[in-house]
């Protein structure tokens, strides 16, 4: 490639990744996510070394930070991605030191000591010692979950956030059957060291990624596919001053970058309903079992940006992509309870004077239905007659102003056929019957009970990320993530 072209399709990037920036909302703020390696080198004898040159690797991508110690002998390599890095010390009159494998997970701290001997840099000492376990520079308290156990372990409905359970402290505190990434308000209703469910924050990438409802309670604002995550870091004691939106924990989530191999995941996950047990409410009403079904595919596809003969992006500019899709089916009776009996569509409502307790146990008549036309002024206010009955049950005859024309009948709650509208009680042929008996109660409600009554949903999510290297010192990425959710219910 050309160094002109090079150098244009690099100030591209840089304004792409610029405007990204600028339009940005004012009010943005971010806790970091990305980690840091330091430490202090000396000699054998336990001299500190300053001026001395130390290489950082991110051994996926080839990315290079090359850092100088200072007076003291320290070195700290900051805004580091989660992932496996080596370090490399070269100092003339002693041996070469490399040390890689050290894991670094999101938010991590680590301190790797360097210690050199004498000797040739053709000669090497390799270090092979174990990433520390233990971060001493942060009082917060968490645990991370690794990206291993967020690709094998299983995931309800592919919910990833369902493993900030595995943390210490934290217990699930809303609704078990809302468990669908598309279902934000209960996914994230975990409690953390006592706060209430929905009171922790959730970051993406270091950026805030929960809103505000259901009064000031947390909801997740997008739920990436698992595909996509590289680690999260449940942070439940969170002392930390960059942590302030939130009364209990924070909940970190790493997405992965591209490296310079290309790799790619697909995936299918099915559910078939019929291996299903019966709705318990179903089961408990009578009813067959629902029919329910969840599907979900996806994949995630990532390596270094390349454009042949334009090109080359290894080593310094990275994409990644995760897309999920999710068809599922199952029941929701979130609709109507209570409907009108046969009798109420005919205008006899006595099963509504059925007497009740009140808290003095005395007995009440709570649904006396009165005639409207009866109303006169009484007082400094109006009264109404109760429509009346006769002592066979039928209601009494109306005057011609629609006034039941004896009072020595019993209240009875039935209306007489001539005050219902024609075109109400044909309309009311068409609603349905009530499935089941209803409650105890004497309003007779929750009479309409359908388990079985389906929510049909179709959901797709993506996210994107673009990493580049403009130099050792300077590094910029971008992040678009989208979903699409359409569902069906209360039908």
């Amino acid at each position: 490639m050309k160094p002109a072209a090079l150098r244009l399709l690099h100030a591209l990037a840089i304004a792409v990744f610029a405007t990204m920036v600028l339009l940005a909302p004012a009010t943005a703020s971010a806790q970091e996510a990305r980690g840091t390696i330091s430490g202090k080198v000396k000699d054998a004898s336990d001299a500190v070394m300053p001026g001395v040159s130390v290489k950082i690797t991110d051994v996926a991508r080839g990315t290079t930070v090359t850092l100088t110690t200072n007076d003291a002998g320290l070195y700290q390599a900051p805004y580091l991605l989660p992932g496996t890095y080596q370090i490399t010390v070269e100092v003339s009159g002693f041996k070469k030191y490399v040390r890689g494998g050290l894991v670094l997970r999101i938010g991590d701290t680590l301190d790797i000591p360097v210690q050199l001997e004498i000797g040739q840099t053709s000669d090497t000492i390799t270090v092979t010692a174990e990433t520390p376990t233990l971060d001493t520079t942060s009082a917060s308290m968490g645990q991370s979950v690794d990206n291993r156990r967020v690709a094998e372990l299983p995931l309800v409905h592919g919910d990833p956030y369902f493993l900030i359970g595995l943390s210490t402290g934290v217990a699930f505190g809303r609704d078990q059957r809302l468990d669908r990434p598309f279902e934000p308000t209960h996914i994230v209703g975990f409690t953390m060291d006592g706060v209430r469910a929905n009171r922790s924050d959730l970051t993406i990438d270091g950026v805030t990624s929960t809103a505000t409802a259901n009064a000031n309670e947390v909801t997740a604002s997008y739920v990436p596919p698992t595909d996509a995550i590289q680690e999260f870091k449940i942070q439940t004691a969170t002392f930390d001053s960059q942590f302030g939106n939130t009364e209990g924990g924070v909940t970190s989530i790493s997405i992965k970058s591209g490296t310079n191999s290309l790799h790619g995941t697909g995936y299918f996950w099915g559910e078939p309903g019929s291996l299903a047990a019966n709705d318990f409410f179903a089961n408990n009403a009578g009813q067959p079992r629902p029919r329910s079904f969840s599907n979900r595919y996806g994949g995630s596809f990532g390596g270094p940006v390349y454009i042949p003969k334009l090109y080359d992006g290894k080593n310094k500019t990275f994409f990644f992509y995760a897309g999920e899709r999710i068809a599922d089916a199952r029941p929701r009776n979130n609709g109507t309870f209570t409907i009108p009996s046969q009798a109420m569509k005919n205008g006899d409502f006595s099963a509504l004077l059925a007497p009740v307790l009140n808290p003095k146990n005395a007995a009440i008549h709570p649904y006396q239905i009165f005639n409207p036309f009866s109303r006169v002024k009484s007082g400094t206010g109006f009264k109404e007659d109760p429509f009346r009955c006769d002592s066979a049950g039928n209601p009494l005859p109306l005057d011609s102003n629609n006034r039941q024309v004896q009072t020595t009948g019993v209240p009875c709650n039935i209306i007489p056929s001539s005050l219902i509208n024609p075109v109400s009680k044909a309309l009311l042929q068409y609603f349905p019957d009530p499935t089941t008996p209803g409650s105890a109660a004497a309003d007779g409600t929750n009479n309409f009970q359908q388990p079985g009554l389906q929510e049909r949903a179709s959901y797709y999510t993506s996210t994107i990320r673009i990493d580049h290297n403009i130099s050792e010192k300077n590094r910029i990425f971008g992040r678009a993530s989208w979903y699409d959710r359409n569902s069906t219910y209360n039908n």
